[in-house]
This record gives C-alpha cells, structure tokens and sequence, in this order.
C-alpha cells in the first residue's frame, strides 16, 4: 500500500505528485522537492522495518499517514532501523552472556553447538525486541 502526503507538487512534464511518499510493500520513502522538483527514493532492506511498516498499515494507518504527511517519515524509519539494530545485538550478546551453555561451548572450541545455540539465542532477542519495538 502507498501513503501519499496531501501536499502536492505540480512536477513539469510528470503532473502532481505528493511531496512524501512511503510504499509498505517496497519499504520505499519518496520525497519530491517542491523547489527543485528532485525525487528522492529511499529503499529500507531490513525485515523488521517491512514488519513495522505492514502492522502499522493494519493496526494505526492514521499515525503512518500522520507521519507522511509532516514529512517525518523517512526519519522515523531511519532512527526505528538503528535503534532496533543496536537492540538485537545488545539482547543477543546480554542473551550469550547469560548462557551457560553458550560459554561452555564456546570455551570447548565446539563450533557447532556454540552456533546452534547462538542461533536460538538470536531467535529469542529478535522475539522480545520485536514485540517492544516493532509490533508497536
């Protein structure tokens, strides 16, 4: 689904276009300059900020449309993207660091155990960084 801003550009040779722009399905933030009539696309590659973006098309469309049309919302997927980033890892690592059966693994060399668990691990910081961050 597209959020367009309600301010309108009126773009030479293209028509009007909306000043803002966020595309859910492509994690896509356009951005007409009204005085120079340059596009910019910004294109989010993170799973999270795809999961963010179609839950709050489901669960609050009004605060994304909200956020468009002040033209926040290039920033707010910016900052949602890193602040979720530094979460994960600093849940993954509190999560290691906890893990008795990590560091025995990992004292042991024994790569594969130390690996499957970390995977587990990572699974479990995404669960509870997911649902305070992104499903919010």
């Amino acid at each position: 689904m597209i959020f367009k801003s309600k301010e309108l550009v009126n773009v030479p040779e293209r028509g009007e276009m909306p000043v803002w722009s966020v595309d859910t399905d492509t994690q896509t933030v356009t951005h007409v300059h009204p005085k120079t009539f340059k596009t910019e696309e910004h294109r989010f590659f993170r799973d999270y900020i795809r999961y963010h973006l179609h839950y709050s098309e489901e669960e609050n469309p009004e605060r994304l449309q909200k956020l468009v049309d002040n033209g926040e919302i290039f920033q707010y997927l910016s900052d949602l993207d890193n602040r979720v980033f530094d979460a994960l890892d600093s849940q993954e690592e509190l999560l290691k660091a906890n893990s008795r059966e990590f560091q025995e693994a990992h004292e042991k060399g024994d790569i594969v155990t130390e690996c499957a668990i970390g995977n587990l691990l990572q699974q479990q910081a995404r669960e509870s960084v997911f649902e305070a961050m992104i499903y919010v």
